[in-house]
């Protein structure tokens, strides 16, 4: 999905924006640091967390090392409450990941495309 594509499924689920922060993959898009991504991650309280799980018919995809489960919504919008953070910025009144977190996030996480994305970021930075 390219970013056009992003803000209109985004615009289209019309999710509470206090209680969402687009967050990963997405974010970068969004940012301009990547030209798509293969699905849409967000992260959220965990009131909206149960709300989502029964207002929509979501599928569990993954469960992480801590027991955090993440969800997804018609195979396109993935998300958990282990990201959420209150500090975001709204690009098209969606709201983002601050920078400072996704770089802080891709580090956490560390895997080899996180190490790609970085490198990206910082690339772009210059």
């Amino acid at each position: 999905m390219n970013r056009e594509q992003i803000l209109k499924i985004l615009k289209k689920y019309n999710f509470n924006p206090k209680k969402y922060v687009v967050i990963s993959g997405a974010a970068m898009v969004l940012y301009g640091f990547r030209e798509e991504t293969p699905d849409i991650d967000i992260a959220v309280t965990k009131e909206y967390y149960k709300e989502l799980l029964e207002k929509y018919d979501c599928v569990l995809e993954n469960i992480d090392k801590n027991g955090n489960k993440a969800y997804l919504i018609d195979d396109i919008v993935n998300f958990g409450t282990n990201y959420y953070c209150r500090s975001k910025e709204y690009i098209e009144n969606i709201p983002v990941q601050r920078l400072k977190d996704l770089i802080s996030l891709k580090q956490k996480l560390n895997r080899t495309k996180d190490k790609k994305d970085l490198k990206l970021i910082f690339e772009k930075m210059k």
